[in-house]
């Protein structure tokens, strides 16, 4: 994949779209307390924030939208390496405004890379960006990424990230995996281990850390665990995470400076993190992503048996393919089928 094509949403995506109704809802209706994003904790919307629908058929809200300038710059990286199309469904009404605003953010996109209409699954491309979670599962697009966003958050496996940053990182590492693989690992470096949910992610990372050269960073979380620090929603929204993420319904944070004591000291800080995180990693520290994997059947009974709420469990196993299509990402995948994931990472790292 030397070049890619990538298909954009615009709403909440590239431009904001709900807190600029949230905003005009408050402002002609003097709601209290005020409305806030973070309310919208379904597509269907149909909370307290119901009332911002209202807006959505205004033409000033269209009018409102400007393209953030941190968005921007991310959308002219993405430009520099792949082929990028705008793919918005937007009313017949305010189709002209859209396209303009999409010329006057980016004069350098063709207008035929605007896609003006709601049926995204129809168009393919190699990679897709979008907050809703129906056009991330019904896309033709080989990668699938999603914007997390509250209405979203409870989503699991599938590839998301936080910001547009974070997807041209994650671009950068789709191309980057599709032309070529690492053949070893060299410390000190992150080992950030990415695969579904009981592949043995966390008894690698137990076994490894038995050996002086490895590390396991804390990872807080809103969840109470023996295995990671737990935090209240406000707690963890006041920490000043470098890298955070949600996995069936739980946020979780690491932070940078911890992760980076960890390479001072010439050893590697190996992770369990989903791949938004992986990236996010590689962005900052030398990593290598490593996909654990097991056959199917046995992850599923590995998720019923674990202590996990019937929820959660539902999450995961539901998340199981989508994680599965992660692997070509990744720069090393481990068939730990017979629970020896880690002697085959440490043979990647001894024969240095």
């Amino acid at each position: 994949m030397l070049r890619p094509k990538i298909g954009l949403d615009w709403d909440d995506v590239t431009a904001p779209f709900n807190s600029l109704a949230i905003q005009m809802a408050n402002e002609k209706y003097r709601i209290e307390p005020p409305l806030t994003l973070e309310e919208i904790d379904s597509w269907e919307n149909t909370g307290r924030t119901r009332v911002i629908k209202e807006f959505y058929k205004d033409e000033e809200l269209y009018r409102r939208q400007q393209v953030p300038e941190r968005n921007k710059k991310a959308v002219h990286k993405l430009m520099e390496i792949a082929d990028v199309y705008f793919i918005t469904a937007v009313s017949p009404d305010f189709m002209g405004i859209r396209a303009r605003q999409i010329l006057d953010a980016f004069p350098e996109l063709p207008p035929e890379n605007i896609i003006l209409g709601s049926a995204k699954n129809l168009v393919h491309f190699d990679i897709i960006l979008d907050d809703a979670v129906h056009n991330v599962l019904e896309t033709p697009a080989t990668y699938p990424v999603m914007m997390r966003k509250p209405w979203n958050w409870k989503m699991t496996g599938l590839l998301s990230v936080n910001n547009m940053t974070e997807f041209v990182s994650l671009v950068r590492q789709i191309i980057r995996a599709s032309q070529s693989k690492p053949m070893h690992i060299e410390i000190p470096c992150v080992l950030a281990l990415v695969g579904p949910s009981g592949a043995g992610k966390s008894e690698i990372v137990k076994y490894l850390c038995e050996d002086h050269r490895f590390t396991s960073p804390m990872t807080y979380c809103t969840k109470r665990s023996s295995k990671h620090i737990y935090l209240t929603e406000e707690e963890f929204a006041k920490e000043n995470f470098f890298e955070k993420t949600q996995y069936a319904g739980v946020k979780y944070g690491n932070k940078k400076e911890e992760i980076q004591a960890v390479l001072d000291a010439g050893r590697c800080a190996v992770m369990a993190l989903d791949m938004c995180g992986a990236v996010a990693m590689k962005r900052h520290f030398p990593t290598a992503i490593i996909f654990v994997d097991k056959d199917k059947e046995e992850l599923i009974r590995n998720v019923v048996e674990d202590d996990f709420s019937a929820e959660e469990k539902t999450l995961r196993i539901l998340s199981i393919d989508a994680e599965k299509r992660n692997r070509p990402i990744c720069d090393h995948v481990i068939d730990n089928r017979t629970g020896d994931g880690a002697e085959k990472i440490l043979h990647l790292i001894e024969t240095v």
